[in-house]
C-alpha cells in the first residue's frame, strides 16, 4: 500500500470537513494503482504530519509516496 497527494482542492474540502487533523493529506493506494476503499466502497485518506509519515514509511506501513 502506498500513499498518493491529494490536489489542493480536495485537501481544502477535508480540512473543511475535517478541521481537527492537521497534516498533508493523502490517498490511500492498493500496489495495484487502484484507490483503497473501505467494506462499504468508501475511498480512504488520511491526513499525516511530516514525523508521522517519516515514521509509517520507515515502518513499512506504507511503501512509498507519490506526489
Amino acid at each position: 500500500m502506498y500513499l498518493k497527494k491529494v490536489d489542493s482542492q480536495k485537501a481544502k474540502m477535508l480540512a473543511d470537513r475535517m478541521p481537527f487533523a492537521i497534516g498533508t493529506w493523502y490517498l490511500k493506494m492498493n500496489d495495484n494503482g487502484t484507490v483503497l476503499t473501505n467494506y462499504k466502497g468508501q475511498t480512504l485518506y488520511t491526513c499525516m504530519a511530516p514525523l508521522d509519515l517519516q515514521m509509517a514509511l520507515e515502518s513499512k506501513e506504507f511503501t512509498h509516496v507519490e506526489y
